[in-house]
This record gives structure tokens, sequence and C-alpha cells, in this order.
């Protein structure tokens, strides 16, 4: 991040930018910021764009080789071309020729690193792997977004905003404007506004359903799971969340017995401090043994389920009144 930064402060670009990992925010972002810097917009004839797999390489290469009108530098950005993970023969042979007046910025999903174009990009260019920040960037990044608006927010509403929020950081970055423009004139962002504001995400909604379980309340249990099942989240998808939050708060078990401290853990398993505290607390009405059969049973459904033995529906149902009754 601070090599793009650079290059934009002094004006001064590769040949070749490589955005790729899980975060679509900061690949945007950082996509953005490239090509504002290069180009006036969008519409400039010294921005070109090309996307998905199905990319005509020879037309890229045309384009590359012509000079930029009236200008030093034109932009070419692709984005989830896959040539990174399935190799494009001419582009490879290309990339010994490229003008220095062309800048190519591709954004990707996924890379093979062992791949040519990988390999040549690390060494000629800048690759960057953009992924979810761990919690002090993001408790950083929403800091600098308060006193950016003059507000603050409270204790208690930001570990909820965060626990709501935690999927991506465009789902953030909505969910922090939606605050925003509720709170209006007030300068604080309280826990009762995150509560009416923000919409839980579907992990958040299977963290509370398995406390649920925990308390032993199959009533409300069954109330979440349904409400889950109108907002047309699918069983197995349900099944699935289950199964990786219980191998979550497994390891966190684990580790603190190990004698970890709570930045450690949170640190080795890249999750917010603060959530380590209400994952332990969850854990405390559970044993080790009735977590890892639980474990055992869901996969034992999951199997079932894709075998077409039991409705999903019902195989989900099964599980939760087993452990909460």
């Amino acid at each position: 991040m601070n090599q793009i930064e650079q290059d934009i402060k002094n004006k001064q670009f590769h040949n070749f930018y490589l955005l790729y990992g899980e975060e679509d925010y900061l690949k945007n972002k950082y996509a953005n910021l490239l090509i504002n810097s290069i180009v006036e917009n969008k519409d400039s004839m010294n921005y070109s764009y090309y996307e998905d797999k199905d990319i005509d390489s020879n037309d890229v290469i045309g384009t590359a080789i012509t000079l930029p009108f009236f200008a030093d530098k034109r932009i070419i950005h692709i984005k989830n071309s896959n040539w990174f993970k399935s190799p494009n023969e001419d582009f490879n042979n290309y990339l010994s020729e490229i003008c220095d007046s062309t800048v190519f910025l591709f954004v990707e999903n996924a890379v093979d690193k062992r791949s040519k174009a990988f390999k040549a990009l690390s060494k000629e260019g800048v690759v960057l792997e953009l992924g979810m920040p761990n919690s002090n960037d993001i408790r950083t990044w929403i800091g600098n977004k308060l006193k950016a608006e003059n507000k603050s927010m409270e204790r208690e509403a930001y570990q909820e905003f965060v626990i709501r929020t935690d999927s991506n950081m465009e789902n953030m970055d909505k969910e922090f404007e939606k605050l925003i423009c509720y709170i209006g004139d007030n300068d604080t962002i309280t826990l009762q506004d995150v509560e009416e504001i923000c919409t839980k995400q579907i992990q958040s909604k299977v963290f509370d359903m398995i406390n649920g379980i925990a308390e032993k309340n199959p009533k409300k249990v069954l109330d979440m799971y349904h409400d889950l099942l109108a907002s047309k989240e699918p069983p197995i998808k349900i099944l699935i969340l289950i199964q990786r939050q219980f191998r979550r708060s497994l390891q966190i078990k684990d580790l603190r017995e190990q004698g970890y401290s709570d930045d450690r853990i949170a640190k080795e398993l890249k999750v917010q401090n603060f959530i380590i505290g209400k994952e332990l607390k969850m854990t405390r009405n559970f044993s080790t043994a009735t977590m890892n059969n639980l474990l055992e049973d869901a996969c034992n459904l999951e199997r079932d389920i894709k075998t077409g033995n039991i409705k999903d529906q019902l195989a989900v149902e099964l599980l939760m009144m087993k452990y909460a009754s």
C-alpha cells in the first residue's frame, strides 16, 4: 500500500500493478486511486477496461503498444482475467516488451503465485494482496472516518457495529454511512443507534442462535432459525456456519487453555480482540466433548443432506434441538 501511495505522490508509476485478494473494498479503493492519478477520468482516451476470462489478449496488446493521446501515460485496467491462474501465452510473451508509457492495472480475486505472469509482475511491478485488515487497522480506519465526520462512538456501540458488519469493508462502509445519516446532528453514535439501524449479518445471527443453544432455550433457537429461513438463507449455509463457529470457538478455547492472551489469540485467528471474550463466555456452557460431538453430528448431517438422505431444513432443526433441549 505504501508503494502505491508513494508512486501516486511522486507521479512515478510502475508498468504493472496487481491487486488481488478477498477484500473488494480495498481493491477498488487502490485501483481508483491509481486510475485517477494517471487519467482525468474513465472516459479518457488513455483509459481502457477489460473484464472476465474471455479477454482478447491481442486487443489488449494492441492497445498497450499505442502511445497515449496528449499525455505521458495510458492505463489498461483488467479485472478478473484469470491470467494468473490459467496462463495467457500471448500476454506472457509480451511482458518483456511493454512500452514505458503504458501502465497495466490487474484486479483479480485469486492468483497462482507459481505462474509466469505473477513472478514477472512481482519482479517488475507492484503486487498487493488485499484481505480483511486486522482489528487494529479496522479500529484506526473507523476512527479516521469518525474524525472526518466530527463524531464519536461509544465503546459498546463500536463492538456491536463490528459484530454486525464484520464480513467485509464494503459492508462496514455502507453501514457506517447509514449510521451517520441516522444520527444527524448528534455528536455520538450510541449502542441503541447501532441496534436500530445496522443490519445483522448472517454470521452474527448464527452466533445468537448458538447462544440460544447454550442457554438450552429451544424456542428461542427455533424462532431465530425460522427468521433466517424467512430471509431466504439456505439451511445448508446455516449448517456450515454453525460448524465454522464451533471450530473457531474450539480453537479459542484450546489456545486459552494453553495460556494465550486475548490479544495473541485474536492475532492468531485474525479476529477482533473483544470477540474472544464473547466466544469464551459462550463456550463455558459447552464441554469440549459436547462441542466435538456437535461438530461430528453436523458433518454427518451435511453428508446426509448432500446424498439426499434427509431434507436440509429438517437436518438443521434436528441438530439444534438435540443440543438445545
